[in-house]
């Protein structure tokens, strides 16, 4: 016998709406509709549940003292804190859980909040001073109030500096602290309060003393390109991840574990190349401890230097790990006295820094390193709530054509679970499949582990953090806030002064090169932008129309074709439509798979829309002799060639006591009668000016000409 979900509702004089909850979650029978049908067992599991409600709430009449009438309705919720029988609690549990449940369905939910930063007072007294706190930019009108003072006062003050405001003027902060001085009061810039979003959303959960345990240390790779980072970690995790990479660089985030001793330690590699900067300052904000891989045989490099920076930003202890010491030119030594000069002093000499001398390719002293990140964990105390609901920073992020939007995440706290609701920025979604490291799929990830999860509606921003929300509409409303607030920002933005109108028409002059971008993740894609975009300047500059992850697309094309662009492509290929589309309207597309090979050619194209420079190279001087006046041609100057050599098409100045008084052609050169070419030192000549007749014996005609110069950015 089957039933319908609605015909039992109406049995138990239950709205559908309310049962349906009741089938999920209390119950423990997945429908999604009313008109769903119930089997037997189902069923069976239904009566059940109803029967034991019924018999507690008859024990909670029994226990309950008799009450009038009027008071009759809330005798339910002072149900008797114990109950001697097992079963009785289960049932007031029960009981309680329901109750609990139709006090939450009574008006709207109270979980979902927005904290915003307190403004505190536009002016305060200290030590009698009159102190203005003052925010972003301010309006005259607005300081002339905050002053107590009238506005056209200030207008009138500033209209005798010869600057001409009004009450909606923006104010610039300098001048605002010039006017206060005129009325013993100071101005001080208050910096702009941003909540983090766990906390704007009040997603943040204490922990209890009790509940933190253990976890496994977070380690970052960090150090110069091909000093070893990958082989190091490769060694460690005996796995191969070079042979897939391009150029010897790793270009990816990657987040891997290991056992060593019982204990898991989790690695993330960061890219080596100086273009993924900011992914390499984003691995050092996740990790506990920083690896500073330092080859033996190269010493310290400038990205050495880069990584050691980020290290100390992020406030991580770090463990110097000198590897390829089993090259012959190996020279630990060196190293450590070079990483002194960073403020990276050996524990030998009496600093606090772990060194650890390693071989990735002969696999030498690896052990050592991982005990030595074992102890370093140890000492720093790494704990944390296994039991909560998750939090995870997203560490990389792209589009699968075939499975949807895909993100690299570590956890970093509770317990990630499929089926748990998630949240990242503007972007929400439902945990469909986690695969962790080795590409298993599991059913829970815990803290400190890394995982792909599959289930986000769109692509989310690698570094964003990550959480698990109580149910979908909480997820949809905050990403609706945080869009909201996006859109604000944009329009605030927009709203712009006199002086940055200014800037912005004198921009208009500046020459463009508009791009698409396609890279095979989001980080990559950060990464080519940053790069890219430093090659601007105030002559020429990249504009980039659009970046985005994925393969380049037929609508790539079109937007490209629409705005002049070039594609560039870096670690993906178009599609065979896109390449027939590029070729039928004469789009062109760049792609390659190492990165600064696209950056020099960018770099090589923009040099070329350098306005050209000049450099004038000095010919020779010619000296006037004599002048003849002759009808209808003007005056003619027989001269020398005193220095040099003249050419007829020569630029040419004319000074006159050693100064210029004209700058311009020659409108002829002869010898004797013939017209000339060029003449050279020691030779008699005739020349005429074009549009200059004001020649005279002693002027001296010096010719140059002016060669351009080849611009570089």
């Amino acid at each position: 016998m089957k039933l319908r979900v609605h015909e039992l509702a109406k049995k138990y004089a239950v709205k559908n709406k309310e049962f349906l909850e009741i089938l999920n979650t209390e119950i423990g029978i997945e429908v999604t509709s009313h008109l769903a049908n119930l089997d037997e067992a189902q069923i069976e599991k239904v009566e059940e549940y109803y029967s034991r409600l019924s018999k507690a709430e008859e024990k909670e009449e029994k226990k309950a003292p008799k009450v009038n009438k009027g008071k009759d309705k809330q005798h339910k919720k002072n149900l008797p804190i114990t109950l001697e029988e097992e079963e009785e609690e289960e049932i007031v549990e029960v009981v309680e859980r329901k109750n609990k449940k139709h006090k939450k369905k009574k008006g709207r939910r109270t979980d979902f909040v927005v904290k915003t930063v307190e403004a505190g007072p536009a002016v305060i007294e200290e030590d009698g001073m009159k102190i203005i706190k003052v925010k972003g930019e301010i309006t005259l009108g607005d300081f002339a109030e905050r002053l107590k003072v009238n506005s056209a006062e200030i207008i009138k003050k500033l209209f005798l500096k010869g600057q001409m405001l009004t009450i909606n003027s923006p104010l610039p902060f300098e001048l605002a602290e010039e006017l206060a001085m005129d009325y013993d009061a100071l101005v001080e810039r208050e910096e702009e309060v941003e909540l983090e979003f766990g906390e704007k959303f009040d997603l943040e959960i204490e922990d209890k003393k009790e509940d933190l345990v253990e976890r496994p240390p977070v380690i970052t790779i960090m150090g110069h390109v091909d000093h070893g980072k990958t082989s190091l970690l490769d060694a460690i995790r005996t796995t191969n991840v070079v042979s897939g990479e391009a150029g010897g660089i790793t270009q990816k985030i990657g987040a891997y574990q290991v056992e060593r001793d019982g204990k898991k330690i989790t690695f993330v590699d960061t890219p080596g190349h100086e273009a993924f900067t900011d992914m390499r300052a984003r691995g050092a904000q996740v990790t506990d401890i920083a690896i500073l891989v330092v080859a033996a045989d190269d010493g310290v490099m400038p990205q050495t230097i880069e990584a050691i920076s980020h290290a100390k930003a992020a406030k991580v202890p770090i463990i110097v790990a000198v590897n390829k010491i089993d090259k012959p030119e190996a020279n630990p030594m060196r190293v450590k006295q070079e990483l002194m000069e960073q403020g990276l002093v050996s524990v030998e000499w009496g600093g606090d820094v772990e060194f650890v001398e390693v071989s990735a390719k002969k696999k030498m002293n690896l052990d050592t390193l991982l005990d030595t990140i074992l102890i370093t964990s140890e000492i720093l105390e790494l704990k944390a709530n296994f039991k909560k609901r998750a939090k995870a920073v997203v560490l990389e992020s792209k589009l699968d054509p075939k499975v949807g939007p895909i993100a690299d995440i570590l956890v970093q706290e509770g317990t990630l679970r499929i089926g748990d609701v998630i949240v990242a920025g503007e972007v929400q979604g439902k945990v469909r499949a986690l695969v962790n490291d080795k590409g298993d799929r599991v059913k829970s990830v815990e803290v400190s582990q890394p995982v792909e999860i599959i289930g986000f509606n769109q692509v989310p921003q690698a570094g964003d953090t990550m959480y698990v929300i109580q149910n979908e509409q909480h997820a949809k409303r905050i990403v609706e806030e945080v869009a909201k607030e996006r859109k604000i920002a944009e329009t605030t933005r927009k709203t712009i002064s006199l002086e940055a109108l200014s800037a912005q028409l004198e921009h208009e002059n500046v020459k463009e090169l508009n791009l698409v971008l396609r890279a095979d993740s989001r980080g990559s894609v950060e990464a080519l932008r940053d790069s890219l975009m430093k090659l601007s300047n105030e002559e020429v500059a990249v504009n980039i129309i659009q970046a985005a992850a994925g393969a380049i697309t037929e609508s790539d094309i079109k937007l490209a074709s629409a705005s002049n662009a070039i594609i560039i492509g870096f670690n993906v290929r178009p599609t065979t439509k896109a390449l027939r589309e590029a070729e039928l309207a004469n789009v062109e597309i760049r792609t390659s798979r190492i990165i600064y090979h696209i950056t020099e050619d960018i770099e090589k194209a923009l040099s070329g829309m350098l306005e050209p420079e000049y450099k004038e190279v000095y010919l020779g001087r010619i000296e006037i002799k004599k002048v003849y006046r002759i009808s209808k041609v003007g005056n003619i100057a027989g001269c020398i060639v005193v220095d040099g050599k003249v050419k007829n098409d020569s630029n040419i100045r004319i000074l006159r006591n050693n100064i210029v008084i004209f700058e311009g052609k020659l409108s002829s050169l002869k010898r004797f009668k013939d017209d000339a070419k060029e003449v050279i030192v020691g030779q008699e000549c005739g020349l005429g000016v074009e549009n200059f007749n004001d020649i005279k014996e002693g002027d001296v005609v010096e010719a140059f000409d002016m060669q351009e110069v080849k611009r570089s950015l």
